[in-house]
């Protein structure tokens, strides 16, 4: 299936990709992309998506059983950095709702961050780990989903080691309906996230 690499992206920066400060001169900035040996179908798959702007060779990190590969810096990728990175520290841009519309950038930011708080007969969420965001980047991120997906989530606060975080919970409601828009985007290495939901009755 062909998806467009700057939907890609912008799941991407959501979740684990690391995007570089742009270039003073061209504004450009590039995308560093790494995973664990263990997910190295998905880094291949993402060396195919970003193809069209440019990508070196994907080398291993043996001390750190990783993988990992760079795009070649790009006008996009750089305005994408001033959005996310205003300030040098990722927070959600006011413009979220027009980057965050299709769902591949959902199924890419859950395959990074995604995990499924599943209980058999009573229980199943998608939750997406939003660690590094405020409770108003959630806020900007629980309309998006409502307005752009038709998706219900709620915003669950957590305290680890005397810090406040705060992740998103897909509604019990709208589950069926976010894994029907992210599940043709999900790779077989990561479908032990989706599996038990796709199983549950409608």
């Amino acid at each position: 299936m062909k998806v467009k690499w700057q939907s890609v992206a912008v799941g991407l920066i959501l979740g684990d990709g690391n995007l570089r400060p742009p270039t003073k001169r061209k504004g450009e900035s590039l995308l560093d992309i790494k995973y664990s040996d263990r997910y190295l179908p998905y880094l291949r798959w993402l060396h195919r998506v970003f193809k069209p702007i440019g990508v070196n060779a994907i080398r291993p990190k043996e001390e750190y059983h990783q993988h990992r590969f760079y795009t070649k810096p790009a006008k996009e990728l750089g305005k994408l950095y001033r959005l996310f990175y205003p300030k040098g520290k990722k927070c959600i841009p006011v413009e979220i709702g027009s980057l965050l519309t299709d769902p591949v950038s959902l199924a890419v930011w859950y395959m990074d961050d995604g995990s499924l708080d599943f209980r058999a007969g009573d229980h199943f969420n998608a939750c997406i780990a939003t660690y590094n965001f405020s409770r108003a980047d959630c806020e900007l991120l629980r309309k998006v989903f409502l307005v752009n997906f038709g998706l219900k989530v709620k915003i669950h606060r957590s305290t680890m080691r005397g810090k406040v975080y705060f992740r998103l919970y897909v509604s019990a409601e709208s589950m069926g309906e976010f894994i029907r828009l992210i599940s043709p985007h999900i790779l077989p290495c990561f479908e032990y996230k989706i599996s038990k939901v796709s199983q549950q009755p409608r």
